[in-house]
């Protein structure tokens, strides 16, 4: 599996999951930062985004790397509330995630954002507890 890492908050000693842009989850219409679209059936569809992910904190956006690992990125100035959360220990690159999921890396350079979203069409309920299934599998790992 590969490494990934995303800022959430903890709910005792895993990362919390929701729909909020910190937690175990992605945001759905109506918010209108919504991480991907949702067809008016209720369904999300695949290489249409998803939950954001990194292939290390230090390159998470600042405002997500908590303000008490300013020693490590001094540009930090996200909530101490937050976690930097790692899921598995491979390398960074496009792969599927579980029968459900896919980690797509997007082709920027250079390659530091990739998106969690579903393997197949799926409501978006379906998408938020094929994420949740995985809270197990996080650790917290800021170092």
């Amino acid at each position: 599996m590969p490494k990934i890492f995303r800022s959430m908050h903890d709910d005792g000693g895993k990362p919390k999951v929701g729909s909020g842009s910190k937690m175990l989850g992605v945001r759905g219409p109506p918010d209108p930062h919504a991480d991907l679209p949702v067809d008016p059936n209720g369904n999300v569809h695949p290489q249409t985004g998803g939950m954001s992910v990194a292939p290390d904190w230090r390159k998470r956006p600042y405002f997500l790397v908590p303000m008490r690992l300013r020693s490590l990125v001094p540009r930090a100035r996200g909530s101490n509330d937050l976690d930097c959360w790692r899921l598995g220990d491979g390398d960074f690159e496009t792969v599927a995630l579980t029968d459900k999921l896919d980690l797509r890396i997007d082709q920027g350079q250079p390659l530091n954002h990739g998106v969690v979203e579903p393997k197949l069409n799926m409501s978006i309920v379906d998408f938020q507890d094929a994420l949740a299934q995985t809270c197990d599998l996080w650790v917290v790992d800021e170092t």
